[in-house]
Formats: structure tokens, sequence, C-alpha cells
């Protein structure tokens, strides 16, 4: 099936096959795809040093607290989450978040998207927008909550806000948080300040701050 003409950053209208098909063209090899209902979005933005400092930043917090409160997790970068056929996401930051009896049986360790109808999807889910924000506000939000996602955070590289959304079920509409529920005790309050420490002062800031919370 030939491959349509993408316009970038925006959702276009395809099928899965020729989303897939664009997936494994050479010029898209780091492109970022989403893929709601028969809507595609591929983006190509370069990462600046706003996107990649507050990337690593929030996945160091993430990391710190769930070991600071006994929680077992297990973390990814830029994996790509899927349902065959009507969804898929590529996340900044995945996170499978609980005690031994909640942590569910991870997907395998592979290069392969992870596969929705056979794994249970993360507890969370992060985007750092630094030109996506509108985007990661609304359709991204609906699609992550379809995921089964029980809760999805947004980063703002642009004013150092941290948003926390939480879905009760999947596909629920989006509940705004103060506090998170898989990492509870962590606030947006304090993961704002934790940014704006680690901007400042550097990463060991941020942990020292996290550390004495």
């Amino acid at each position: 099936m030939a491959i349509p003409a993408i316009r970038e950053d925006i959702w276009v209208r395809t099928d899965w096959e020729s989303f897939l098909a664009l997936q494994s063209n050479p010029a898209y090899e780091r492109g970022k795809f989403y893929y709601h209902h028969g809507w595609m979005r591929v983006e190509m933005s370069p990462v600046g040093p706003a996107h990649a400092e507050d990337n690593g930043l929030i996945a160091q917090v993430v990391g710190l607290f769930a070991f600071r409160c006994g929680l077992r997790f297990k973390s990814y970068v830029n994996v790509t989450l899927r349902k065959i056929g009507s969804q898929e996401a590529q996340p900044d930051l995945a996170y499978y978040l609980g005690n031994v009896a909640q942590l569910p049986a991870l997907p395998p360790r592979s290069n392969s998207p992870i596969d929705l109808d056979r794994y249970a999807p993360p507890s969370l889910a992060i985007g750092v927008a630094a030109t996506s924000l509108k985007d990661d506000l609304t359709t991204k939000q609906a699609l992550y909550g379809e995921l089964g996602v029980q809760e999805y955070w947004v980063v703002d590289t642009q004013s150092g806000r941290v948003l926390i959304f939480g879905f009760a079920q999947p596909g629920d509409i989006a509940t705004a948080l103060e506090r998170s529920r898989v990492l509870p005790g962590l606030s947006t309050q304090a993961l704002e300040e934790a940014l704006r420490r680690g901007q400042a002062e550097g990463d060991g800031a941020a942990m020292q701050y996290i550390l004495d919370l």
C-alpha cells in the first residue's frame, strides 16, 4: 500500500497498514509515532536541551521517589505502546509501579513494541512537552487513557509546570490531580520544585530535595 504524504506534528487520517509502512521508512527512523482510531501523528522535531534536561530530571525524580517508598518499578524511555490495529503511542517515559502483589507480569526484553493486548499497560506515562503541549493535553491525553495507563503526566518545559491526570478506568475522562496516586505523597508542587532546583543547581539538588521530602 502506498505511503501517504505526511505533514509532521499534526494528526492525519490514514489506515493501520500505511501507519506501519511509514514507520519502516528510513526517512522517519527518528520519528515518534502515534495512532488513534484511524488518525496518525508523526513528530520529527529535534530534541533541544530544555526537553532533554527535563526528561532526564523527571526520570531521576520518579525513580528515586519510587525507590524511597519501597516500590518495585520498571522504567522505559521512548518505549512504544501498541494495541494492534487501533492505537499506538510513544511516551517519553513509562513506568510499571507497585508492590510485589500489584506489579503485573512485565513484557519480555526485546526491541518490539509492548503489545497491550498481551501485557498490562504501564502504571504511568509521561510526556515532556517542548513544542507539542496543546496536543499532549488533548488527543494524547485521551489516547493514554484508552491505552489503560493509570496516570499521565505532562511536563511543560516552557513554564516549568507538571500536570498530573488520573484515569479510574480505561477510557475514562481524565481527572486533574494535585498529587500522584501511583506515587503516593508526590505532588505537582514537589515535582515542579525538584525540576526548578535541578535546572538551577544541577541534578544533585533535585535528588536531595526529593530525599528530604
